[in-house]
């Protein structure tokens, strides 16, 4: 699996630099397999690294895998990721019990939709629109043109993209962005050929004429302000969320009663020796003992 000769021209293996995250950090390059479910690639790597991959009552410890900013899923592959040669990837092993290492959930900001999303904005928005309709409209009473007929149309269609996006919220990705843009985008263009029609002596049919070309290439800008808004191209998938959350390390046994302890219950030892308890326990076993030592292994931090 480490092969030094082992090249991104092995079919199905790519090199990479592989950071293990342990008590005592290292790196490994390693030529590894692109095919295999990170359930399984975590332990060979492991394997490679010099890691035990089974605790000493027998039973299996866990490693996770980290790539492209992200924990994988046990069932993905590192070709699902296209990942390149030497890119830098991360192993994760799960911490030995008792150590009392313990790890913290990822820290990921409350996804509460648009933010800017409001009446407020939406207002805004209108008056822009507003504001862009009636430049427009004054251009095509000087002048009839496909130019002034098109390029003003994309701004109005991008606007009015916005102003449903202000106006709807939530997720980017919602259909009904492009649809309620389309409807507000239409009625302003017609706004938009009246007064040339009133004032300028232009006919109906030809401001149309003029006019269609732009509605044809209005949509295409709907369109692409709806992409615009639509978000990540590959946005963190949910799964993934609780996932990684899922893999906070269990919890570290009480010295006392050996039962897990869990944050809101647990006491540190306040000699300092590194052992942790239960709130109830620590206390029971601190009120029936005496002198300036620890409670259960009697470590003195001031003895000499």
């Amino acid at each position: 699996m480490s092969r030094p000769g082992a090249g991104p021209a092995d079919a199905g293996t790519v090199p990479v630099r592989c950071q293990v995250i342990d008590l005592e950090p290292f790196a490994l390059d390693l030529v590894i397999p692109t095919y295999l479910p990170a359930r399984d690639l975590t332990q060979r790597i492991a394997r490679d690294a010099g890691l035990g991959a089974y605790w000493d009552d027998g039973s299996r410890r866990m490693f996770w895998l980290r790539a492209r900013g992200r924990l994988l899923r046990d069932e993905e592959r590192l070709e699902d990721l296209g990942i390149v040669p030497h890119e830098l990837i991360h192993l994760l092993p799960q911490p030995p019990e008792g150590s009392g290492v313990q790890e913290r959930r990822p820290e990921y900001p409350p996804n509460k939709g648009y933010a800017v999303a409001g009446w407020g904005n939406a207002a805004a928005g209108l008056g822009l629109m507003l504001a862009w309709t009636a430049a427009w409209a004054v251009a095509l009473t000087v002048k009839q043109d496909l130019i002034v007929g098109i390029l003003p149309s994309v701004g109005l269609a991008l606007i009015a993209t916005s102003f449903a996006r202000h106006l709807v919220g939530g997720l980017g990705s919602s259909f009904k962005i492009p649809v309620l843009g389309l409807l507000v985008y239409l009625p302003f263009v017609v706004i938009a050929g009246v007064p040339a029609v009133l004032f300028s002596g232009q006919g109906v049919v030809p401001m149309l004429l003029i006019l269609a070309p732009g509605v044809v290439v209005g949509f295409f800008g709907v369109l692409l302000g709806w992409l615009a808004w639509y978000g990540a191209v590959e946005p963190l998938p949910k799964q993934v969320v609780d996932e990684a959350q899922e893999t906070e390390a269990a919890p570290i046994p009480c010295q006392i009663c050996g039962g897990p302890v869990t944050p809101e219950v647990r006491t540190d030892c306040p000699f300092g020796c590194g052992r942790v308890f239960h709130t109830g326990c620590w206390n029971a076993r601190a009120a029936v003992h005496s002198g300036d030592t620890c409670a259960v292994c009697g470590y003195n931090p001031h003895a000499a």
